[in-house]
């Protein structure tokens, strides 16, 4: 493990820090008794550099401008180097080379006669890319995010998400963060982020569990990644027909930070609703839970200064109407879910 200082911005304090260099990138700790620890990822597709001699190193990230590493020491700028020159020229995301060399192939061909279908080309990509993206992808704009949790409060949500029975191929993880902004979002991967503004709105466990359920499925159907496909359509088609699949890799990397506050599409949300209700209805949760939620988040975007979660997860007329003729048409046997119920309560005395 080797030493170094991270600035957080030009003007800011020295930060000590300790490093470990891997294929795709170095992650790295604040160490001190201090300053709570707080842990980095950054990729090699993200950063740029400056040697001075062959001891001293300055890394820059590209996305959070200020940010910058300083290491003296000339063992950690051997084995960078080498690290990194390999990584330009062949880069590793567990086994995801092999699926986009393959599909740069198969794309761009498609795209030299049908150039006007980005839509559908997009879509190919994100198909063809492996859950490992997602997992890496999530990771990353998590690193970027540097959301402050409540380890006890997300233990409990983690707890309370238990009692579920997910339909899902993702590994889930829990958080709870202590903020007043009324928000709740998924990353790839698994990750779901609780903020306590908006679990304070809720009354009911059914609209706790209709919310996870919605936020689940974004996951499973992969939406963050297939909307970050589209927005960069144009770009990934021009990586695709340059034969620079490591380029492309970078772009969806570079921009994992715009996962946070994503606005899905009506389509994306119809889905991740109607999913939301089976997973409902199959746990014997009662699905009026869903129609509450939509209630409480009515109330919300009828303020003058509406919350983000509802700009990035529009609530329409439509998606009222439609849950409601998916629970006339789905009826279904709700239980009373009392360990549930009794989670659901602790969690709402810790932040009420």
């Amino acid at each position: 493990m080797y030493k170094g200082t991270f600035y957080k911005q030009p003007a800011a304090e020295m930060i000590p820090v300790s490093f470990r260099i891997y294929d795709d990138g170095l992650q790295f700790e604040t160490i001190g008794d201090e300053t709570p620890l707080q842990s980095y990822l950054w990729l090699f597709t993200a950063i740029h550099f400056e040697v001075t001699g062959d001891y001293f190193m300055r890394i820059m990230h590209q996305q959070h401008v200020g940010q910058k590493l300083e290491i003296n020491d000339p063992a950690f700028v051997k084995v960078f180097l080498r690290k990194y020159k390999h990584s330009k020229h062949f880069f590793r995301r567990s086994g995801m080379q092999t699926a986009i060399v393959a599909l740069s192939v198969f794309i761009g061909l498609v795209l030299l006669a049908f150039f006007l279908v980005l839509p559908w080309t997009a879509d190919k990509v994100a198909n063809n890319l492996p859950r490992t993206f997602d997992q890496q992808l999530g990771q990353t704009a998590m690193a970027g995010m540097n959301e402050v949790t409540d380890d006890s409060a997300s233990a409990l949500l983690a707890q309370f998400a238990a009692q579920i029975r997910w339909d899902t191929p993702d590994t889930l993880t829990f958080f709870v963060v202590p903020s007043a902004i009324e928000n709740a979002y998924a990353l790839p991967g698994g990750y779901v982020f609780l903020y306590t503004g908006l679990l304070k709105k809720l009354d009911k466990k059914e609209e706790l569990a209709a919310l996870l359920s919605h936020e689940v499925a974004h996951i499973t159907y992969r939406h963050s990644v297939r909307k970050l496909c589209h927005d960069m359509s144009t770009n990934v088609v021009l990586s695709l027909l340059l034969a620079n699949t490591g380029d492309m890799a970078n772009m969806l990397f570079s921009n994992a930070n715009d996962l946070y506050g994503m606005k899905y599409s009506r389509k994306f949300e119809k889905q991740a609703d109607i999913a939301g209700m089976h997973t409902l209805r199959n746990n014997h949760i009662d699905q009026q839970g869903m129609l509450a939620l939509m209630e409480v988040l009515k109330q919300l975007s009828d303020r003058s200064d509406a919350p983000e979660f509802i700009s990035s997860h529009p609530l329409t007329t439509s998606r009222i109407n439609y849950i409601r003729e998916d629970i006339s048409n789905n009826r279904a046997t709700a239980t009373e879910h009392t360990k549930m119920e009794s989670l659901f309560r602790q969690l709402k005395a810790k932040y009420h």
